[in-house]
């Protein structure tokens, strides 16, 4: 039976998005996004207590080390604009980075500025940059 951790090596605060990531094979960068994406707009102090009552009751991994077989997310090195944050998603999608400026275009326009503007910033954050080919990934 497969059971969720937080994990105890690929991890930006306490390991619950990377530990979520694990037990369902995302990306735990994903899974950082929705977190941000839900403090943005249902607001921050019911995702940061949510967060940490996760922290509360999921154990940390064991020692033994989880295979991880999900598809990583990175920012891209070659289809970038500002930061490669829409071409690494298109690559990650398997669709045309164009597409994926427009519907942030959109989203921008039509929800609100600064919270897609904060979102985008954050994205650049958390989603890490593609290693180059003589770069081993773990």
């Amino acid at each position: 039976m497969k059971k969720l951790y937080r994990s105890n090596q690929d991890k930006k605060i306490s390991g619950v998005c990377s530990g979520l990531g694990n037990y369902f094979n995302i990306d735990p960068a994903l899974i950082r996004l929705l977190f941000i994406f839900l403090m943005v707009f249902t607001g921050f102090l019911p995702v940061i207590i949510a967060y940490f009552i996760l922290v509360l009751i999921i154990p940390i991994e064991p020692r033994s080390n989880i295979q991880r077989n999900y598809k990583r997310l990175y920012r891209s090195q070659t289809d970038k604009k500002l930061a490669g944050v829409c071409g690494g998603l298109a690559e990650f999608l398997k669709m045309d980075s164009t597409l994926i400026r427009i519907i942030y275009i959109v989203l921008l326009i039509f929800t609100a500025l600064v919270p897609m503007t904060i979102i985008y910033a954050i994205a650049w954050l958390v989603i890490p940059e593609k290693p180059g080919k003589d770069v081993e990934i773990k």
